[in-house]
């Protein structure tokens, strides 16, 4: 993108956020001309773009969810599917050879054992479990091997960050009073949009990492360079306003990898270390200001003392509970496990508390046995041999570190850690030095 392409959608999605902001109703026009122009964006081209489409609709699922411009919660990861098919339909459907085809054939046989021993609405519990892996199969079948430019990568990265910047500012317009009024020992809804913290969080991280590598890798005017540097500082004051820890911390465990993987795929990496120390100084200076501005309630939220005492933890953290569940029905049922959904309602009847499902790797050796932990073993096999193939590939690592660490403590809840892991799959062609870094 030129400069003044980059400024123009900058200040359209500012523009759609203010709107938004004032009047909700809006938020569902938003979303049909999403579908309408990425329709015929896919027709028209009938190439990558599809990967285009998606990356906007990644980015911007959270913001419509909490706008309530989506007409159902899963409306992103069907748009997902329905687009990837569009893009079999012009491509082609993947080789016989594909291992993504066994991850999804793997999957099944769980799914037909929950039918016969799940209460209640079975299409919709099944649904709300597995519809996250099939769409993570079905595209991870499109993008496996897809050769793809670096240009490309960076539009890409653009479009799911620019939704992101707009759901920003709508919570800045929107969701600004009573700044006091927050718990240090809790997520805030308040300030995610009334909406999922944790949800809310890890869009936002995800955009504060994008910011950071359009900082380190796009920004060559001053021009660019102090504005993607304003919009990263506005994001992350944001994220960590969420007091949502997953999101936030999975987005500098990812920087970290970013960093590493940086270093190893050239030797002038030494060359960035102004940008990134700027970063850093200003993203530690905004947590400073931030926790200022909340009595320091942030830094108490980062360092709850709670998480130390054992006796505590063990008996009321529902991540702990949820995860040692998952792992007694893996013992208990090793082949096929419990079910999809099932493990939702066992721990109902064992614990006497409703703890929905936040680690999906727990939830695949529970629920899939055996399968579940071959489907595990391709998720991480593949994106990994790709690397070691290519190590200038820097995208790839805190990529699929991103998807690793979000399904750990945000399940498959939104699409675009699932978006991102595809896009490990991919063959980057680095045509110059420069797409290197």
């Amino acid at each position: 993108m030129t400069e003044r392409q980059q400024i123009n959608l900058t200040l359209l999605h500012v523009g759609i956020g203010s709107l938004i902001a004032f009047h909700l109703p809006l938020s569902k026009i938003y979303l049909l001309l999403i579908i309408i122009l990425g329709f015929y964006i896919v027709v028209k081209n009938k190439n990558n773009e599809i990967l285009y489409v998606i990356a906007y609709i990644a980015g911007s699922e959270v913001f419509l969810r909490t706008t309530y411009g989506n007409h159902f919660y899963e409306l992103g990861k069907y748009l997902m599917l329905f687009f990837t098919f569009l893009g079999f339909f012009y491509s082609g459907f993947p080789k016989i050879k594909n291992p993504y085809l066994i991850y999804l054939l793997v999957l099944f046989p769980s799914v037909f054992l929950s039918l016969m021993y799940i209460n209640g609405d079975v299409r919709k519990t099944i649904s709300i479990e597995i519809l996250g892996p099939i769409c993570l199969g079905v595209l991870a079948l499109y993008t496996y091997k897809r050769e793809i430019s670096a240009k490309q990568i960076k539009i890409i990265l653009n479009l799911i960050a620019l939704p992101v910047l707009g759901s920003c500012v709508f919570l800045i317009l929107r969701y600004s009073r009573n700044i006091y009024s927050v718990n240090p020992y809790a997520s805030n809804f308040y300030f995610s949009g009334n909406y999922a913290p944790n949800q809310m969080a890890t869009v936002l991280g995800l955009g504060f990492f994008i910011y950071l590598l359009k900082i380190i890798i796009e920004s060559d005017s001053k021009k660019i360079f102090y504005l993607n540097l304003f919009l990263l500082c506005l994001i992350s004051y944001r994220g960590f306003l969420t007091f949502s820890r997953g999101g936030i911390l999975t987005a500098v465990i990812t920087i970290l990898f970013l960093f590493l993987s940086i270093y190893i795929s050239r030797k002038e990496y030494y060359t960035l270390k102004r940008k990134i120390s700027l970063s850093f100084i200003l993203f530690l200076s905004i947590f400073a200001l931030t926790s200022c501005q909340t009595q320091n309630k942030l830094f108490s939220r980062y360092t709850n003392l709670k998480l130390l005492d054992s006796k505590y933890f063990f008996k009321n953290d529902g991540r702990y509970i949820q995860a040692k569940s998952d792992f007694e029905n893996f013992i208990e049922k090793p082949i096929l496990g419990v079910g999809v959904g099932k493990a939702k309602e066992i721990r109902i009847i064992k614990y006497k508390k409703e703890i929905s499902t936040h680690s999906e790797v727990t939830r695949l050796l529970s629920e899939h046995g055996i399968l579940g932990l071959v489907a595990l073993l391709i998720l991480i096999f593949y994106p990994l041999q790709l690397y070691s193939k290519d190590l200038r590939n820097f995208y790839l690592l805190p990529f699929f570190v991103f998807w690793l660490l979000t399904i750990n403590h945000s399940a498959t809840r939104v699409i675009a850690p699932l978006f991102l892991y595809a896009l490990t799959l991919l063959q980057i062609k680095f045509e110059k030095e420069e797409d290197v870094i």
